[in-house]
């Protein structure tokens, strides 16, 4: 068998350097090894793989995760009593781990493609051990606390999946260069056998991946529903202070369907547009009402609460990021405004045309309106003079009394909604599938999925055929014109059937240039040569190491005064030795001068 050993070369190359110098710290090119990678080299760069993977997973979890960035940080809120920006702050540190990581996987890939050790350094290995245990922790604590979220990385995949699928392919082709050459110069054939049985299982599935892949927005141009309506989740927050009357104006600039907010009670029996149950997050009451930051906001009366500021807190957090983009004049106003009472938002709202959608809050034991607090609510709505049909309450009407307002928040069958005569429902957007969805339209109710602002999760719901969506960022659906993506499903079976056969004559092909480029490296003179010396240094070793040991036995026994070879005249008896008498000596000699002839007679 041809031993396919490379000559090891010190020329100056200053791109190799750097390879070898930023991955495994070898700056010099004499440290710049071209011999076979170790198992130990191999175990670390699959380590480096998997971590990899893994922090590729996150990031992707991440970015989907953007659609709820506004939910993590209100919850962040209360955890830590300050607002903090807990999504910026993960998506930074993975993609910096997400950078640091490609590095290493593209220098690794350059050293396989020009035939270098693969070592990493350890102070690497240090690091992507941190790494892969900082995404095993994330993992966790996501888990934990956003265990929602996973059904949302599910259902992105309806709608990235085709073109997942379409650059794994590619980026599998690519890298079919590498796996062929590393492939052929595997020992044995039972071992080729197995991993090429790996690979084509791997690019087997690839191919036929599509066969599973669901997405909506594989259809007909014609076959497209109609865009679902937009209902301002508290106005419009993302560009103006929540649940305050300037923000409800702005999101009726952009052509909403209606709005949605929060009704509370305050002590003396007032509605008011309110969210949190104490006014700590939105509100300046650390400065008017510094002993009361935490209370109810039940427990205040109307003109207490009409004293707090509940737009100084946007400007401040700038908890959308759109501060920057606001003139003066609208930061002057923002600055100045008030909770509004829920009197003062029926009658914006009568009048245009908008639908109210509504989340009632009850109100504790102690509260003196207690058993009348929906009562309140109710009789305010039917004065107003708004028609029932534009009027949205959820909640749980059965314990509240209130089958008037038919729009309950459920999570029943559509069965239990048409019993009940519920003409709309109102669902989380990771609770309603595309089937549910139809089966809704088919019994005309009405379909609602609240907080939806991501540009492809709105997309996917009006490709399912969604009748409507809250969102915080109107101002950004609005502007679209037709889904991010849609393709006929005989154009995408084009696409699939296209780029799956142009993967696998790509796949052949560079097998067999491998095949041939392998075939060609095994005659060629400089490994022969290389080779031919390799067999001849191993036998002149083999036979070196036999009489040296003999040599040892000779002398085992012989102990006198010790005395030093002149360097570079090592020929199997060590270096320090000693002997008894002169005979010992002669002997010595002796044996030196038979080694050197038979090297002589080697080597010719």
């Amino acid at each position: 068998m041809v031993n396919h050993a490379k000559l090891q070369y010190y020329k100056q190359n200053y791109c190799l350097v750097c390879m070898t110098g930023l991955l495994g710290c070898r700056w010099h090119r004499y440290k710049q090894s071209t011999r076979d990678s170790r198992k130990r080299d191999l175990v670390v760069f699959t380590l480096v793989l998997l971590t990899f993977l893994f922090i590729d997973f996150l990031l992707y979890y991440v970015l989907i995760a953007k659609n709820d960035v506004y939910n993590l940080n209100w919850y962040m809120f209360w955890e830590f009593k300050k607002w903090i920006s807990m999504h910026t702050i993960l998506l930074a540190v993975v993609v910096t781990l997400f950078c640091y990581l490609f590095l290493l996987m593209i220098l690794s890939v350059c050293h396989v493609i020009n035939g270098h050790q693969l070592y990493t350094h350890p102070v690497h290995i240090v690091f992507v051990v941190l790494c892969l245990c900082f995404c095993i922790a994330v993992t966790v604590v996501l888990d934990e606390l956003w265990k929602t979220e996973w059904a949302v990385v599910w259902l992105s995949l309806k709608i990235t999946g085709p073109f997942l699928q379409i650059g794994v392919v590619t980026l599998m082709t690519a890298l079919t260069w590498i796996i062929a050459k590393q492939w052929l110069t595997l020992s044995t054939c039972c071992v080729q056998f197995v991993w090429l049985t790996v690979y084509l299982i791997v690019m087997s599935g690839l191919y036929i991946s599509p066969l599973f892949i669901e997405s909506p927005c594989v259809k007909v141009i014609k076959d497209i529903p109609h865009k679902p309506n937009i209902i301002g989740h508290r106005g419009a927050p993302a560009l103006a202070p929540e649940n305050t009357l300037i923000s409800f104006q702005t999101a009726m600039n952009y052509n909403v369907y209606g709005i949605e907010t929060d009704i509370r009670l305050s002590y003396d029996g007032v509605p008011f547009v309110f969210h949190d149950s104490t006014f700590r997050r939105t509100t300046n009451i650390a400065d008017v009402f510094p002993d009361y930051i935490d209370s109810s906001v039940s427990a205040f009366n109307i003109s207490e609460i009409k004293q707090l500021n509940v737009g100084s807190w946007f400007l401040k957090e700038n908890p959308f990021g759109t501060v920057g983009d606001l003139s003066d004049e609208e930061k002057n106003i923002y600055n100045s405004q008030s909770i509004p009472t829920f009197e003062e938002l029926l009658t914006l709202v009568n009048k245009t045309d908008l639908i109210l959608m509504m989340d009632v809050f009850g109100t504790s034991e102690w509260h003196p309106e207690h058993n009348r607090t929906i009562k309140i609510y109710m009789e305010m709505i039917k004065n107003s003079g708004i028609p029932k049909s534009r009027v949205w309450v959820t909640g749980n009407h059965k314990d509240y009394n209130v089958t008037s307002i038919p729009f309950p928040e459920t999570n029943n069958p559509v069965q239990y909604v048409m019993r009940d005569n519920f003409t709309h429902v109102n669902f989380e957007h990771h609770m309603l599938s595309g089937e549910e969805i139809m089966e809704f339209q088919k019994y005309n109710i009405t379909t609602n999925v609240f907080q939806v602002s991501a540009v492809w999760l709105y997309s996917l719901y009006w490709c399912m055929g969604l009748s409507s969506v809250t969102s915080d960022k109107c101002h950004v659906l609005e502007r679209l014109k037709e889904p991010i993506w849609h393709l006929p499903p005989r154009n995408y079976l084009i696409l699939w059937i296209a780029v799956d056969v142009l993967s696998a004559l790509a796949v052949i092909t560079i097998f067999i240039v491998q095949r041939i480029h392998h075939k060609d490296d095994a005659i060629n003179p400089e490994s022969v040569s290389l080779n031919s010396r390799i067999r001849i240094s191993e036998n002149f070793s083999s036979t070196r190491s036999r009489r040296s040991m003999k040599e040892k036995l000779l002398i085992k026994d012989v102990t006198a005064d010790i005395f030093d070879d002149p360097e570079g005249e090592d020929y199997g008896i060590e270096a320090n030795y000693t002997v008894q008498s002169l005979d010992g000596q002669a002997m010595a000699r002796e044996l030196r001068s038979n080694r050197q002839q038979d090297d002589r007679i080697e080597l010719t």
